[in-house]
């Protein structure tokens, strides 16, 4: 409970007329429009019998002496460099109700705000955070408030998956560095990272694995090799090589001490099904088999020691998450590569994690997949295929088995952002400044929130909305939290 006959508050306008149980206009006394901002947190201490919590939000200035509806006096001061009159001059903003809050917790409010109810905001000395809940988890601080004003969060939904949008310069690897991978280990998850460039967490972390030690399931060396061989030029013949591709690599003797070795083994093992399989008589190949064996002796031809180098991996994905078990926080650093490459990793990893729940493993593990397009785009290809079936597969199974999935990406949807099905499992999301592109499809999830587009057009770096189910409040809550100078991108906010 609050005592709120103790709580400082400010008036700041009135309610005006009319008024919902779930917005509201704010008339604000004179002097108060140069004080009070967007996204101010304010308090309705509705005429009705309730407190009610609301954020400041579409802010409006009206003066009826210059509206250019009509010619009027007003315009004909402005058209001669005059000053108008300012009588009839006011500022306001809609109020947008986060929930009834008399009790001391917010709940929804059923109650009509009532015209001429006084609107304060809180004092500094008084932290109105307190009234979205009692968790142990806080993550940055309230934009428009101090820094003591860190929101709390539902760590309870982790699992049920993250998403942080925006633009280059809106500040997403340090969200993810600062606040979401810290709130992460706070909750108990060991963090894996997939950093797709090697540059925004890698160099941050002690913890690195290159690409080139992890060792690629079975699946993941056929696709990517596959990918490498480019199908062997598909069709009948090619999907038949593929298929003799699959049968060596299940041998598990194709690995050789190098990469020039490898090529060998796989080579001769290829030689040696197309013999077996295509024969007239015992012991006598086929003309099939010279087809089969001219065709993949082009491709082999081209498959280079760089490229066999991600199979060369050592490390298995028990022993990559044993070492995750230890460190509680590891980077793959997949900067060098073919992006094959680096989805094959992925796919690796991720089967092996799959695995683990299907066998009932409860692992508190959370991934953070950086450029998350590049894994699960809006139209995959080849092995995005794959990739984007197995994230939205290993999505489904973390909500049970403890597996919490964080995308990274500067676009939300269509070709800048992530694939839909993916999207739709991500339940908690940090918009930040965002692309033109996208500004239909953030402006979805803000649709009763009053937040627009042209808002979210010129968020600062460090800004961002939170969104979903690990968000205490109803409605999205702009937070932000604490870049160090020498990072920042877009200078001081």
């Amino acid at each position: 409970m609050v005592n709120w006959d103790s709580v400082k508050l400010e008036q700041i306008g009135i309610v005006a007329s009319p008024a919902h149980e779930n917005s509201a206009m704010c008339i604000l006394q004179e002097g108060k429009e140069t004080e009070v901002t967007a996204e101010t947190l304010v308090l309705i201490d509705n005429r009705n019998g309730n407190k009610i919590v609301a954020i400041c939000r579409g802010g409006l200035g009206s003066n009826d002496s210059l509206k250019t509806s009509f010619y009027n006096p007003g315009v004909a001061y402005a058209k001669s460099g005059k000053g108008p009159s300012t009588a009839k001059e006011f500022f306001g903003f809609t109020l947008v109700v986060v929930g009834d809050v008399t009790d001391g917790e917010i709940k929804q409010n059923k109650v009509i705000i009532a015209p001429a109810s006084p609107v304060y905001r809180f004092a500094e000395d008084f932290n109105p955070m307190q009234l979205f809940g009692k968790s142990k988890h806080a993550i940055g601080y309230y934009a428009t408030g101090k820094t003591l004003w860190k929101i709390p969060v539902l760590a309870e939904y982790i699992p049920h998956h993250i998403g942080i949008f925006g633009v280059t310069g809106s500040g997403k690897s340090f969200l993810a560095r600062y606040q979401v991978i810290p709130l992460l280990r706070e909750a108990g998850y060991d963090v894996l990272i997939f950093d797709w460039k090697g540059s925004d967490y890698a160099p941050y972390y002690e913890n690195v694995v290159s690409m080139g030690e992890i060792e690629l399931d079975e699946q993941a060396v056929v696709s990517y090799l596959a990918e490498k061989l480019n199908y062997f030029g598909d069709g009948r013949i090619g999907e038949n090589l593929v298929s003799y591709l699959e049968a060596v690599v299940s041998k598990g003797d194709w690995r050789g001490a190098n990469e020039e070795e490898t090529k060998k083994k796989l080579w001769s093992g290829i030689c040696a099904i197309i013999s077996s399989d295509n024969v007239d008589a015992p012991g006598k190949p086929s003309r099939w088999a010279n087809i089969y064996t001219q065709k993949a002796e082009r491709y082999f031809a081209k498959l280079s020691s760089e490229d066999l180098k991600p199979v060369m991996g050592k490390m298995t994905p028990a022993e990559l998450v044993e070492k995750l078990r230890e460190s509680h926080v590891v980077v793959v650093d997949l900067s060098y590569g073919s992006k094959e490459q680096k989805l094959s990793i992925f796919l690796s990893i991720a089967r092996y994690l799959k695995k683990l729940m299907e066998e009932k493993n409860k692992l508190n593990i959370a991934l953070v997949v950086d450029e998350a397009p590049q894994y699960c785009p809006w139209s995959p290809k080849g092995l995005e295929e794959e990739t984007t079936r197995e994230m939205i597969g290993i999505a489904a199974l973390g909500r049970s088995y403890g597996l919490s999935i964080t995308l990274i990406a500067q676009g939300i949807a269509g070709e800048i952002g992530i694939n839909a099905a993916v999207r739709r499992n991500l339940n908690t999301l940090f918009i930040g400044r965002i692309h033109p592109l996208d500004a239909q499809e953030a402006e979805k999830f803000f649709a009763t929130s009053l937040v627009d587009a042209s808002s979210l057009l010129r968020l600062p770096e460090g800004q961002f909305y939170l969104i979903g189910k690990m968000n205490p409040s109803p409605v999205p809550l702009l937070l932000t939290f604490e870049i160090p100078e020498e990072e920042k991108v877009g200078g001081k906010r």
